[in-house]
């Protein structure tokens, strides 16, 4: 969901996504608050993943 939320998606698309009953599961147990320097972080993973050696 951390990624989902990076992502900027709805929270009720995620909710679907992850198969949640509940939205508060969804909200309170896998989002937060994502920073410029956790952005940043995520955006180098996703780059690192998508390299064809390592990925």
């Amino acid at each position: 969901m951390t990624l989902l939320a990076f992502l900027k998606v709805h929270p009720k698309v995620a909710q679907a996504i992850l198969r949640h009953s509940q939205i508060s599961m969804t909200l309170d147990i896998y989002t937060h608050v994502v920073d410029d320097d956790q952005r940043e972080a995520a955006a180098m993973l996703a780059d690192l993943l998508e390299d064809p050696l390592i990925g």
